[in-house]
C-alpha cells in the first residue's frame, strides 16, 4: 500500500508526532457519492452496511489526529481533528471488527484500528495536556496554512472568494467570522468525507472565536 508519509512540511509550527497507526476510515458509501460495494450484502456481518473502510494510516500529534488514505482506494485525500475539538473517543468495535469513533460537535469519525486501547488512551491523554489558552494560538496557525490540514479543506476553498475571506479574517485575528465562511461554503454539493476536514476546521475556529481575547 502506498501511503506517502506525513512529513515534516505537512506539520504546523510547533507540532510533532506521538503515535502512527494504519487504520482504516469508515464512511458512508452513498453519501460519497459511490457505488455501491461489491460485497455490500456481506458487510452487516461486521457492522459495516452500506460502509466502506478507506486504507490509509492515522497520525496523533500534540495538536490534532490525521488520516491520510493510500493511492489506492475509490476516495483519497487527509483531514484532521484537533484535539480541542474532541468530545470523546470510544471503542464502537462490533463482532470482529476492532474500530474507535472520535466524537467531536460536528461529526463523528470512525476508524477501523488495531489497539484501539491504546489509541484512545493516547488520544485522551493528549486532550488532557492540551492547553485550551492555546486554542486561538492554533487556530491561527491553521488560518495561516490551511492547505496543511487536508484535501478536503481544499476541495472547499477553490472558491476565490472563500481565499479573501479567510485572508481578510486572518489579518483580523476574527475566527468567528471565518468559521461561518468556511461554513456557509459547505452545501449539499459535499459530501461528508469530503468535507470532514473543514468542518473540523469551523469547529476549532468557532472555539477560538468564542474565547475571551488576553
Amino acid at each position: 500500500m502506498a501511503i506517502a508519509p506525513l512529513s515534516h512540511e505537512d506539520l504546523l509550527p510547533g507540532e510533532g508526532i506521538i503515535l502512527r497507526k494504519n487504520a482504516n476510515a469508515v464512511i458512508d458509501v452513498r453519501e460519497a457519492g459511490l457505488s455501491r460495494f461489491a460485497f455490500d450484502d456481506l458487510m452487516w456481518l461486521v457492522g459495516m452496511r452500506g460502509k466502506e473502510a478507506i486504507g490509509g494510516r492515522v497520525y496523533l500529534t500534540n495538536y490534532r489526529l490525521v488520516f491520510k488514505a493510500h493511492r489506492f482506494n475509490r476516495v483519497r485525500g487527509t483531514f484532521s481533528v484537533f484535539l480541542p475539538s474532541i468530545e470523546e473517543v470510544r471503542d464502537s468495535s462490533f463482532a470482529v471488527t476492532r474500530q474507535a469513533t472520535v466524537s467531536t460537535a460536528t461529526q463523528d469519525l470512525t476508524f477501523v484500528v488495531w489497539g484501539v486501547p491504546q489509541l484512545i488512551d493516547t488520544i485522551d491523554q493528549c486532550r488532557a495536556e492540551f492547553d485550551d489558552a492555546y486554542i486561538t494560538e492554533l487556530a491561527t496557525l491553521v488560518l495561516a496554512e490551511p492547505w496543511k490540514i487536508g484535501h478536503g479543506l481544499q476541495t472547499v476553498a477553490r472558491y476565490e472568494a472563500l481565499n479573501m475571506s479567510l485572508s481578510a479574517a486572518r489579518m483580523r485575528g476574527d475566527f468567528s467570522t471565518a468559521a461561518t465562511t468556511i461554513a456557509n461554503m459547505i452545501d449539499s454539493r459535499f459530501n461528508r468525507a469530503e468535507v470532514a476536514g473543514a468542518l473540523q476546521v469551523v469547529d476549532l475556529l468557532t472555539r477560538a472565536g468564542e474565547r475571551p481575547s488576553t
